[in-house]
């Protein structure tokens, strides 16, 4: 495993380089389902007031709620990806979306990094109060569910979603999960 010597950091504007590195490599790859749109994502420092506001609960859209945005962090400050924990759940993030969304870079999957991510995050969802969390994934994404399961989840149920797509969910007991390490 290759995640050793990587933290959770609030995003900050002193990355700004290695954000936007980031964002390129994950719109080159097609993978945009955690990232603004282009025109969002070209003012870094308004993507982080929005991540802050976001997290404090201002100017939310309707049915949305708080969620703190953190981002994992190597030794040498390459962003290695990007993870949010919502404060709370509403019945259509009970149906798709859950507690947490999380995605590695591209260039950097398969390393271990998206199992030690959720693993921080879990410590940040216990320090915001939360008993256990719920994670969504889409049933053929084996390696998201292997990183939700080596963290701890349970599969409680796989079905359509309001969205239309299959997702699976698992939840964490944040009371009896172990620290990966």
């Amino acid at each position: 495993m290759q995640a050793k010597n990587v933290r959770l950091i609030e995003p900050t504007l002193e990355l700004e380089r290695e954000y936007q590195a980031f964002l390129r490599e994950c719109v080159d790859s097609g993978d945009t389902d955690y990232v603004f749109s282009k025109a969002e994502t070209s003012d870094t420092a308004a993507v982080i007031r929005k991540l802050q506001d976001r997290a404090k609960g201002i100017g939310l859209p309707e049915g949305w709620v708080p969620a703190s945005t953190y981002w994992l962090l190597s030794a040498d400050d390459k962003l290695l990806g990007q993870i949010g924990v919502r404060h709370r759940l509403t019945p259509a993030l009970e149906d798709f979306g859950g507690h947490i969304g999380y995605g590695v870079r591209p260039s950097q999957r398969r390393k271990g990094y998206g199992t030690k991510m959720l693993a921080l995050a879990l410590e940040k969802a216990r320090a915001m109060g939360l008993k256990r969390v719920l994670i969504t994934c889409d049933p053929a994404n084996v390696g998201s569910a292997r990183i939700i399961q080596k963290n701890g989840g349970k599969l409680i149920s796989e079905s359509v979603a309001k969205t239309g797509r299959l997702t699976s969910r698992y939840w964490i007991d944040l009371d009896s999960n172990p620290e990966v390490s």
